[in-house]
This record gives C-alpha cells, sequence and structure tokens, in this order.
C-alpha cells in the first residue's frame, strides 16, 4: 500500500475519533479525585501517553484535566510500550527518578513498560481483567476504590 495513503487514511480516523469524543467524554470514577488530591498535596503529575498529541490535548481540555499536570509527553515518535520511553521522558522531564514514579495504567503493556521503567504501577480494570494486569503492584477495578494507605504504601517502599 502507498504509504502517503495509510498515513491519510490514519490521520483521518484520528480525526473523526476526536469528533466522537467532543462533549462525549467523562473521567472515570476516582480520576479527578485522586488528580485533585495529589495535586493539592504538591504531587508533581505527569501525563504520558501512547495516543497522538492531539487526542490528549482533546482529552485534557474535555476533562479540565490540564491543570493538574506538570508535564504531558506523547508517546508518538518514541518506541511503543512496553518499551518504557514514553515514561522515562516524562520522568526526565518532570525532574523525578523513575523509582519515585507511581504510574496508573490500564493496558497490559502499560503495566509492562511502568515495570520495565523500574517505577510503581497501579492498574485499572478498565480493559484488561485483574489476572492480566497482576504485574503491577496493585489493581483495582476503579480509582475511587483506591486507598489512601494503599497509595501511601507504594510510596512508603520507594
Amino acid at each position: 500500500a502507498d504509504p502517503a495513503l495509510v498515513d491519510a487514511i490514519a490521520a483521518r480516523k484520528e480525526e473523526l475519533f476526536r469528533d466522537l469524543l467532543r462533549g462525549n467524554v467523562r473521567a472515570l470514577p476516582g480520576v479527578v479525585d485522586w488528580l485533585a488530591r495529589l495535586h493539592d498535596a504538591g504531587v508533581r503529575q505527569a501525563l504520558a501517553s501512547s495516543a497522538p498529541p492531539a487526542n490528549i490535548d482533546l482529552m485534557l481540555d474535555e476533562l479540565t484535566l490540564r491543570p493538574y499536570f506538570a508535564v504531558v509527553v506523547s508517546g508518538t515518535g518514541l518506541p511503543s510500550k512496553p518499551d518504557p520511553a514514553v515514561f522515562l521522558r516524562a520522568a526526565e522531564r518532570i525532574g523525578v527518578a523513575p523509582s519515585q514514579c507511581v504510574v496508573m495504567e490500564d493496558a497490559l503493556a502499560g503495566v509492562g513498560a511502568a515495570k520495565n521503567a523500574g517505577m510503581r504501577c497501579i492498574a485499572v480494570t478498565t480493559t484488561n481483567p485483574a489476572e492480566a494486569l497482576q504485574a503491577a503492584d496493585i489493581v483495582v477495578e476503579r480509582l475511587d476504590q483506591l486507598g489512601v494507605d494503599d497509595f501511601q504504601r507504594l510510596l512508603d517502599d520507594v
């Protein structure tokens, strides 16, 4: 297939995806509470995603989450997860050692990337069953089930 045609189709698919999202997204239970709690506690937060920058920007703006993040990193142009490149870049840009980072993930490859980066990981079973995410340090169905003591235990173990 013609690479230019493939790129054009992929770009159009992403445009349609963003069109579908506008006005139709809601944060998963517990996400905003945790972001606010950590932000208010002075914890520097980074968003590291494999998604294209335009998709990340749309989600941050639609959900009004941008103020919580000191750094936003897209994996575009970086090796795909489970390679840890996107997480390592975020840690570097935020000025925090990987061993001091806690990643929240829902994908198996993302959990692998977090662990490959030497980071702690909380997995949420929004896209994969708990059994598939067992490499994470903590697995929950929803972030509102994550207790302060659970999160603190991860930080204390660092």
